[in-house]
C-alpha cells in the first residue's frame, strides 16, 4: 500500500487507534505549508485542497486496517471552512468506520480548537 501525500503534504503526528477501538479513533496530523501544491491553490493564502483531504481520509483508513480501499460513494461531504496550513498546520481527524462485507461506511471529521472543518462520510470498498 503507497500513501501518496504521506511524509511529504502532511504527516501523522499521534493516534488513539488500537486493535480495541479501531472503529473510533482519532489522529492528529501536520500539513506542510511549504508543498508545492500551495503555489497553485494559492500563492498567497494557501489553501488545503478538498480532494486532498478526501485522500487523506483513505490513506489513513488504509495504514491503519492494512487494506487497500477505492473511494466508491462520497454520500455527503462538507467544506465548513478553509483550511490554512499556515495559519493552523495541525488537525485532528476523527473516524468512526462500520465494516460490512467488502466495504467501509465512513464518517471523519477535521476539526481544530473547537471548530469543525470538514465533515465526510462516504463508502470505501476494499479491494482484493
Amino acid at each position: 500500500m503507497k500513501n501518496t501525500l504521506l511524509d511529504n503534504f502532511y504527516q501523522e503526528i499521534s493516534t488513539n487507534f488500537s486493535d480495541e477501538n479501531k472503529l473510533d479513533f482519532k489522529c492528529q496530523i501536520h500539513f506542510n505549508a511549504e508543498h508545492e501544491i500551495y503555489k497553485g491553490h494559492f500563492p498567497q493564502i494557501p489553501i488545503v485542497p478538498g480532494v486532498c483531504l478526501t485522500q487523506i481520509i483513505k490513506e489513513i483508513l488504509m495504514e491503519k486496517l492494512q487494506k487497500e480501499l477505492i473511494l466508491v460513494n462520497g454520500d455527503n461531504i462538507k467544506f465548513l471552512a478553509m483550511i490554512n496550513p499556515k495559519e493552523n498546520p495541525d488537525m485532528e481527524l476523527s473516524f468512526t468506520v462500520k465494516i460490512n462485507e467488502n466495504t467501509l461506511d465512513v464518517s471523519a471529521n477535521y476539526s481544530h480548537g473547537g471548530t469543525t472543518y470538514t465533515k465526510f462520510k462516504g463508502k470505501f470498498s476494499v479491494l482484493e
